[in-house]
């Protein structure tokens, strides 16, 4: 492995998919469900990689390559070899929702004062942390570490790659129930980060007024608390339809207007604020880089399109996230409102309860119009006459190509999977 890590620093450079070459590139053979990255080797060399990783015995010896047992293996061990060798500094977040978006504006404020560096999209499992910290660049201050998981004993394996410093929960949910298999199983699974920090001499930024945190810190120690009564307090949030707050650190207060929309971000900014002061980050560029934040990739953002104002948050949805984002919505003033849900993922016994819960709310709550899309959905009892039940997303913009409303309010929210965001050529 000292052999690979030397080649590997003398070009910085690692990819796994073959069509993406960069001149110099370490390619790692990775295997997929349906794929076999061996079977590229040959075309990643011709394509300039300076070396191939691979585990196929017959490609033992080949010019060009490096063999080691086990590809994946090696790609993990080398991203731990680089995080010990270099002794940066890691900050990891995981939770239930909110840690991607809690994970940039991190990144946002921390880079007001420092080089920062961090997970790129969602590459937050066992293939994407080693590769987020094979490509830190070689003047990187601090790594920005965001961390997945729908399984028991995955956040335990990243914790013991990365070794984090620092780490923050965002919030523990009813999220991924099908691997994680109940609710206190979300609960010890992520709970796995404070442990390995208390283990090891780390220390947590915890959100106080979260009880389900409370719960399971346990003997971690904390760096700081954020929360109604804690080192940073928040104050006066609205979001109508963006955030805006006051909050406050050793009796001063200021005052912040974001690009976010839902009063459940202001945990999120409060964590990137909390941070951002232990770091040394001043109030003011704090202040600054939370307002230019700006969110994207279907996360909290509010769309102005010809026809419509649409809240568009279809990203992930889980009963949790699903819970904020209605309260947000219903509490959101304007006229002739819209929702349109897709199923919930991954909830496995749990999923027609789930959504019976769901629907039920929507009943009791909502008066307006309602699109409900997916099976899960199905036979969840007679729905109000304004709402419409699709199979598919597919049916839905059947429906809205020929039926596209205006003048509406709409939330568009649901699981990855159900890709809602291409309703958004008819909103």
């Amino acid at each position: 492995m000292d052999q690979l890590y030397q080649y590997y620093l003398r070009y910085r450079r690692v990819i796994t998919d073959s069509r993406k070459v960069e001149p110099g590139a370490i390619y790692f053979a990775l295997k997929g469900a349906n794929f076999d990255g061996n079977d590229f080797v040959s075309a990643a060399l011709t394509a300039g990689c300076s070396l191939a990783v691979t585990d196929r015995p017959e490609l033992n010896g080949t010019d060009g390559t490096y063999f080691v047992p086990d590809v994946l293996e090696a790609l993990q061990k080398l991203a731990s070899m680089h995080r010990e060798r270099t002794g940066i500094k890691i900050v990891a977040i995981t939770g239930s929702n909110g840690k991607t978006t809690t994970k940039e504006l991190i990144a946002a404020v921390l880079s007001t004062g420092m080089k920062v560096w961090y997970t790129q999209g969602n590459l937050n499992n066992h293939i994407g942390v080693p590769l987020t910290i094979l490509a830190m660049p070689e003047d990187t201050d601090l790594l920005v570490l965001e961390m997945g998981a729908n399984h028991p004993g995955e956040i335990k394996f990243l914790s013991e790659l990365a070794r984090p410093d620092y780490g923050l929960i965002t919030n523990i949910g009813k999220a991924h129930l099908e691997g994680f298999g109940s609710f206190e199983g979300v609960k010890k699974a992520k709970a796995e980060l404070y442990d390995f920090l208390a283990a090891n001499g780390g220390k947590a930024f915890l959100n106080r007024d979260n009880k389900v945190l409370g719960s399971v810190i346990g003997s971690c120690p904390v760096a700081l608390g954020y929360g109604k009564d804690a080192d940073v307090i928040a104050a006066d949030a609205v979001a109508d339809p963006f955030l805006s707050f006051t909050w406050q650190r050793d009796e001063v207060s200021y005052k912040v207007r974001t690009k976010l929309t839902g009063i459940y971000n202001l945990e999120n900014a409060l964590a990137a604020i909390t941070i951002g002061l232990f770091f040394g980050i001043s109030p003011e560029n704090i202040n600054r880089a939370l307002e230019a934040y700006m969110p994207a990739n279907h996360r909290s953002q509010m769309v102005e399109t010809n026809r419509n104002r649409v809240v568009l948050d279809a990203y992930n949805a889980n009963p949790s996230s699903m819970k904020v984002a209605l309260d947000n919505f219903l509490a959101m003033k304007g006229e002739g409102k819209l929702i349109i849900l897709g199923g919930m993922k991954e909830l496995g016994a749990e999923s027609r309860s789930e959504h019976q819960v769901l629907v039920d709310r929507l009943r009791n709550e909502f008066s307006g119009e309602c699109y409900l899309v997916g099976s899960e959905f199905e036979a969840l009892g007679p729905i109000p006459h304004q709402w419409i039940h699709f199979s598919s997303t597919e049916s839905l913009l059947g429906h809205l190509k020929k039926n596209a409303p205006e003048n509406k309010l709409i939330l568009l929210k649901g699981s990855r999977s159900n890709c809602l965001e291409l309703a958004m050529q008819y909103l």
